[in-house]
């Protein structure tokens, strides 16, 4: 989606235009949850309360004007809230189990430091994995998650790339791939567990 566009739906969310707000939110939904469940592990149910909490951020952001303009893509702001919500809840469970007064400031920087090379290491091995099933999965499901979740197509221009008749074969196939790709992803989990 281009800038110009994005900030058109920051001006229909600020009006707020509820059909641009349902179809923000159902087509960020699933891709959201799958970068969770991939990424941190976490039940369905803190993915989905996650994925609200970002959302209902967002909206907020705008509604109030704190966001006004993007510089970045609506769904890379929206993961990003989500990755600090994430962190959040995952701190609050650390911190409660570890007293902070007992750690040495070396000790909670070399944890912050450890945090963040052991993300940068789990993102990208979640690059991998998805690139290793993208190759596995096929066509069309193949073309048409690179289209949607890698080049940011939208469904009106995954229609005309892939020849489709309209838009809800689109949001069909989607579907239907990504459960293909979730059952993947769940399989290579079970199997690097035994």
């Amino acid at each position: 989606m281009s800038e110009k566009k994005q900030n058109a739906v920051i001006l229909a969310i600020k009006r707020g235009d509820n059909k641009v707000l349902e179809k923000l939110y159902n087509d960020n939904r699933q891709p959201f949850l799958i970068w969770v469940y991939q990424l941190y592990q976490c039940s369905e149910e803190d993915a989905v309360e996650i994925y609200q909490k970002a959302y209902t951020i967002l909206y907020m952001n705008v509604r109030d004007g704190k966001l006004v303009e993007l510089t970045s893509s609506i769904k890379t702001y929206l993961f990003s809230i989500g990755k600090n919500l994430v962190r959040e809840k995952f701190r609050s469970k650390h911190n409660a189990t570890v007293n902070l007064d007992d750690v040495s400031n070396t000790t909670a920087i070399q944890g912050q430091l450890d945090d963040d090379i052991l993300d940068a290491y789990q993102e990208e091995h979640q690059k991998n994995i998805v690139r290793e099933l993208l190759n596995e999965i096929g066509d069309p499901c193949k073309t048409l998650l690179e289209l949607m979740f890698i080049k940011g197509y939208s469904s009106d221009a995954v229609v005309h790339a892939m020849n489709y008749s309209d838009e809800r074969v689109v949001r069909k196939r989607k579907s239907l791939c990504l459960k293909k790709l979730r059952e993947m992803v769940a399989e290579k989990n079970d199997s690097q567990f035994f």
